[in-house]
C-alpha cells in the first residue's frame, strides 16, 4: 500500500488515480518535495506535475506501483515429512507472490518472488515462514535456493524456543 502524503490533496490522488497514475511514495529534503508516481504511457511525470504543481520533484518509478523481485531463502526445516518450511526475510509492506519448487533425486530447488513498491519499502526486516509440500518427503536431498544458486542452510526454529518461554 502506498504511504500517504499529507501534503498531497485527496482531490488530486483521485484526478491522478482516474488517469493511471499511482502516488507510490513521496519525500525530499525540508522545503522541497519529492513525489514517487507509477504510470503507464507517455506523459505520466508531465500529468502529475500539473496536477501538483511545478514546484514538485515527480520521479516516475515504472508503470505499476508494486513490482516482483526474486527473494534469498535463508532458511529451511522439514516440519513433517514432505513439508518443508522455507524461511525468507521481507520488510514494509513486502507479501510473498509465489514459491516454485522443482525436486530432483538429489536436491529440491526452490525459487521465491516477492511482491514489492516500486519505490522501495521502508521499515524493519523480518524473518517468517512459508510452507510447500513435496512429492515424497526431503530424506538426504539438499534444499538449494534458485534466486542465489546457494544451498539453503537448516535453520532448527526449536533451538531456543524454551529459552523465550
Amino acid at each position: 500500500m502506498p504511504r500517504r502524503a499529507s501534503w498531497i490533496r485527496p482531490d488530486h490522488r483521485a484526478r491522478l488515480l482516474e488517469r493511471g497514475i499511482v502516488i507510490v511514495d513521496d519525500g525530499g529534503a525540508p522545503g522541497r518535495r519529492h513525489v514517487r508516481v507509477s504510470g503507464h504511457g507517455a506523459g505520466v511525470e508531465e500529468a502529475a506535475r500539473a496536477r501538483l504543481g511545478d514546484d514538485i520533484d515527480v520521479e516516475v518509478v515504472g508503470e505499476l506501483p508494486r513490482r516482483l523481485e526474486a527473494r534469498r531463502c535463508v532458511g529451511y526445516m522439514e516440519r513433517e515429512p514432505g513439508r518443508l518450511q522455507l524461511r525468507y526475510v521481507l520488510k514494509g509492506n513486502e507479501h510473498m507472490d509465489d514459491i516454485v519448487v522443482a525436486e530432483a533425486d538429489e536436491a529440491v530447488v526452490v525459487f521465491a518472488t516477492v511482491c514489492t513498491s516500486a519505490g522501495g519499502e521502508r521499515g524493519a526486516s523480518c524473518e517468517g515462514p512459508w510452507h510447500v509440500y513435496l512429492e515424497r518427503p526431503l530424506g538426504n536431498r539438499t534444499v538449494v535456493d534458485g534466486a542465489s544458486g546457494r544451498r539453503v542452510p537448516f535453520k532448527n526454529v526449536y533451538v531456543g524456543l524454551d529459552r523465550r518461554l
